[in-house]
């Protein structure tokens, strides 16, 4: 897993110009949690807790599936975010983001239709990012 995650970090910080921080504390946790932390009938794959520098992947993650190893991606574009101190108007701001660099990963892996891959378009990824504040 150290070797995927510094994989993923170093792609990011090429894409972003973002510095490299110390990996994130990763932990794997029921789903039914997730749920709970997720606030809503989703069934995500990961979570990032910004105060706590932890992504949450389900009990079931393994890094065999290019779906999963997306997730995680995405997940740690909000922490190398968090530890670059990226501002933006909104905490959601910040999917904007991560969506559009896990899509240019997943088509850099060879999928050819990364949004169709992910079950999504811009305009949910844009109300994912709007600030409702």
């Amino acid at each position: 897993m150290d070797a995927l995650v510094a994989a993923l970090i170093a792609w990011i910080v090429v894409k972003t110009g973002l510095t490299a921080p110390d990996p994130p504390r990763i932990v794997q946790i029921p789903i039914e949690r997730m749920v709970e932390m997720a606030g809503s009938t989703a069934r995500p794959q990961a979570i990032y807790v910004r105060k706590e520098r932890t992504i949450y992947l389900r009990n079931d993650w393994t890094p065999d599936t290019l779906v999963n190893r997306a997730a995680l991606l995405h997940e740690l574009v909000h922490h190398l975010q968090e530890t670059n101190n990226v501002q933006t108007p909104c905490e959601r701001a910040q999917e904007a983001d991560a969506y559009h660099l896990e899509l240019d990963w997943l088509g850099e892996q060879g999928v050819d239709d990364p949004y169709g891959f992910l079950g999504t378009n811009e305009l949910e990824i844009m109300l994912r990012s709007i600030c409702l504040d």
